[in-house]
Parts: C-alpha cells; sequence; structure tokens
C-alpha cells in the first residue's frame, strides 16, 4: 500500500468519525416528541469512536542496528458499530488507523469483523464466535541487519509483524449438555495467520496455525457454586516453511487438564485450567522426530479486596509454533493488576508482568519484563479518557554474546472513548 493511500485512508477514516458525531445534526428541524412506546423502543445498534496520540521510545524492540532506538510520535483513530440481534446473535465492524509520523513504513489500518452467536433449549446450550481481522499494512518485513538470531530478540519481531499486510481468525465453538449429576460440554477453537508480507533480509513471517477439539466433564457441587472438571484436547499446529526455509516444527499435541470456573469464595473469582501437553515432531523438526512435553496453565484469579480495590492476577504457559519459521516457542507470562476507583468518574491502574519465551530446538531463552499504569476519567457515560505509559526491559538468558538481543521501550499514549 503507497504512502499516499494510507494518508488517504487515515484521512478518509477521520472524517468519517466527524461525519458519525450526532452533533453535526445540531441545525435539523426540530420534530415532535415520537411517542412513548416508540422511544422506549432500544436500537440494536451500538456505536463507538476512539482515538489516540502517543509517543514510542523503540518502534522496532531493537536496541543495535539500522533500525536501533527508532522513535516516533503515533496516533489512531478508530470506529465500531456493532449489532445485536435476536435470538442470541452479535455482529460487529470496527477499523482502526495508525499513523507513525517518524516511521511511516509502520502505518497501518486494522478492519475486524466479527459474528458471535448463544442459544439453549431446556438443557443444551451452545455458542460460537469468530473474528476476522485484515491489517493493511507494509507489504515487506522489517529490514533487521546482521544474520541469525544475534541482532533481535522474538520479542523484536513480534511488534513489527502485527503491524504488516496478514489475514487473522479467531474462532471459537462449544456445545454444553446440562444433567442433575454434571454437564458434558465439547470446544474446537481455531487460531489462523495469514502472513502477507515478503522477505527483507532474511526476515520472513510464516503462515501458521492452531486448531483444537476436545471434551469436558465436570459439576458444581453446590447451586450458585464454582464448576470444576476434567478435559481433554487434541489438536495440530501448523508452521509453514515459506521463505526457503527447510525445516518446520508442525506438530500434534495432546493435552489433559482440569478446570474451575466460578466464586470459590465470596469476594475471590477463579477460571483456571491446568494440566499436561505433549507435543509430537515430524522428521522436519531439528532434522529427527521429536517430542516436547510439559505444563500447560491458563489462570486468572481475580480478588475483590474492597469496594473499591481490585487485584488480579493472572498467569499462563502454552508450547506453539514462532512466526519466523523453524522453532517451535514455550511462552509463559505472569500478570498482577491492581485497580482502584476513586468515584465515579476516576479510576487508576498498574501493571507488573513478566513474560518469558523459550526456544526448541534452538537453546536460547528470553524474558521481558514490563511495569505499566493509567489513570481512567469518566467524564460522562458515554466519553471516557485514558492516559497511560509503560515501560519494557527484555533480556537474553541463555545466548553467549546475546547481549544484542537485549533492549528497552517506553511507551506514553492518551487516548479517547465515545459510546454513541
Amino acid at each position: 500500500m503507497s504512502q499516499a493511500t494510507k494518508k488517504l485512508a487515515f484521512s478518509t477514516l477521520c472524517v468519517t468519525t466527524l461525519a458519525l458525531s450526532p452533533g453535526q445534526a445540531a441545525d435539523a428541524t426540530p420534530t415532535a416528541p415520537a411517542p412513548a412506546a416508540a422511544s422506549a423502543a432500544k436500537s440494536p445498534f451500538s456505536y463507538t469512536l476512539t482515538g489516540s496520540v502517543g509517543y514510542d521510545s523503540n518502534v522496532y524492540l531493537v536496541n543495535n542496528g539500522t533500525l536501533s532506538r527508532r522513535e516516533s510520535t503515533l496516533g489512531t483513530a478508530g470506529a465500531k458499530i456493532t449489532a445485536k440481534l435476536e435470538p442470541g446473535i452479535l455482529l460487529s465492524y470496527g477499523a482502526t488507523a495508525s499513523r507513525y509520523w517518524d516511521e511511516t513504513s509502520q502505518d497501518n489500518v486494522k478492519h475486524v469483523l466479527g459474528a458471535g452467536w448463544t442459544r439453549k433449549a431446556g438443557d443444551l446450550s451452545g455458542s460460537a464466535n469468530t473474528e476476522f481481522a485484515q491489517v493493511d499494512g507494509s507489504a515487506t518485513t522489517a529490514n533487521y541487519t546482521g544474520s541469525g538470531y544475534v541482532d533481535k530478540s522474538g520479542f523484536a519481531t513480534a511488534a513489527p509483524r502485527e503491524r504488516g499486510d496478514q489475514l487473522q481468525n479467531k474462532t471459537d465453538l462449544s456445545v454444553r449438555y446440562d444433567t442433575r449429576l454434571g454437564f458434558v460440554r465439547g470446544i474446537g477453537k481455531l487460531q489462523y495467520w495469514d502472513m502477507q508480507t515478503k522477505l527483507v533480509a532474511g526476515e520472513k513471517y510464516v503462515d501458521r496455525h492452531d486448531i483444537q477439539g476436545g471434551v469436558d466433564a465436570g459439576r458444581a457441587f453446590a447451586k450458585g457454586g464454582p464448576e470444576y472438571y476434567l478435559g481433554y484436547r487434541n489438536g495440530y499446529q501448523f508452521q509453514d516453511r515459506d521463505g526457503g526455509l527447510g525445516v518446520d516444527a508442525s506438530n500434534h499435541y495432546d493435552r489433559y487438564l482440569a478446570g474451575v470456573d466460578g466464586k470459590i469464595l465470596p469476594f475471590l473469582k477463579l477460571a483456571a485450567q491446568a494440566g499436561w501437553s505433549i507435543h509430537d515432531y515430524g522428521s522436519g523438526y531439528g532434522g529427527s522426530d521429536h517430542r516436547e512435553e510439559g505444563l500447560y496453565t491458563d489462570i486468572t484469579a481475580t480478588w475483590n479486596v474492597t469496594k473499591t480495590d481490585e487485584l488480579q492476577f493472572k498467569t499462563s504457559e502454552n508450547r506453539t509454533v514462532s512466526s519466523t519459521g523453524t522453532n517451535s516457542v514455550l511462552g509463559s507470562t505472569h500478570q498482577l493488576n491492581w485497580k482502584h476507583t476513586f468515584n465515579q468518574e476516576w479510576n487508576a491502574s498498574l501493571t507488573g508482568r513478566l513474560a518469558k519465551i523459550d526456544y526448541a530446538p534452538a537453546s536460547r531463552i528470553e524474558v521481558d519484563y514490563t511495569a505499566m499504569a493509567s489513570v481512567t476519567w469518566n467524564a460522562t457515560k458515554a466519553v471516557s479518557a485514558t492516559l497511560g505509559i509503560s515501560q519494557d526491559w527484555v533480556e537474553n538468558k541463555i545466548v553467549t554474546g546475546g547481549d544484542s538481543r537485549e533492549y528497552d521501550r517506553a511507551f506514553v499514549s492518551a487516548g479517547v472513548t465515545w459510546k454513541l
């Protein structure tokens, strides 16, 4: 997409945002009040407008090479329409344009189309949710200098990847049957990435997907209490060999887990899954058949400390395939967030996060330490403004001479949301 086209897309979205403003109808001819029944009818459509300005101290997340510490001011403008239809149907479309004034190759427009369906008939219930995202951005990958893994970390490659041309899809399916003894639930999930960027200087983002199906069985031991269950998943992770790569980390996996969902105490809510995941790879993985296995977790605990304070802890660990090809990645994240509500208008939050990626068969580990803070002002029920700041420090934990993979980054943003 040419720079002229990007500027036109960005300008068009901004103009559209202004055109949707109800203030533009201030000079319209007054009409008689609608009948009470008609005024009470609620429209199935809702609209959200967003805008922000910010500063990024390290756009490409590297402290070495020609892209080292590239900083930029940036701005975003977005609009979203949501339709709540009966029975249990939700449709949405949104577009967000991002402009990097000092690094224009990172300009992009992201379109997101979503659909959801829920239905219950007696003891049988089901849901289906899908979201398609199309990013219209750079057609080429970032041109990092050097070769091999010594110039950039796995965290660094993720940032420009998400701003480049691509198609993504995330789909979740669920069917549940309840009895007096408990419940049985079948699930299906898909995550899909079609990377449409071209190869530059040895950097290639490969197509990949993760598809799984499984079943859970469990029950709640008290009315209104948390549900406990056991589950099994069978899945396949695909990693393409684009860019002349001769190996890949595609694999089949089995996952055995236990879970709990609900309030385990009046002030403590838990949504947790934990178990063991076994991944079997073919000869394209490190030159021979291979197995990787280990812990799988996805846990969120929310503690209502007081009426005005909430403490939330999230932790997860999952093996997947890397976006640049050849490796599998064991990724883990541990995050603690505190939110304080001062009154109906003001709230603030502090967040600390530790994220780690552990590669295989390549032997390297990298850790990202992040500190975040934000303040939100709810000016009205429809309009809010948020000021946020974050700081990242990334360290290499195993590669000799791997300091070149380390970086730091500061990010500041101020945004406004208007719900119509």
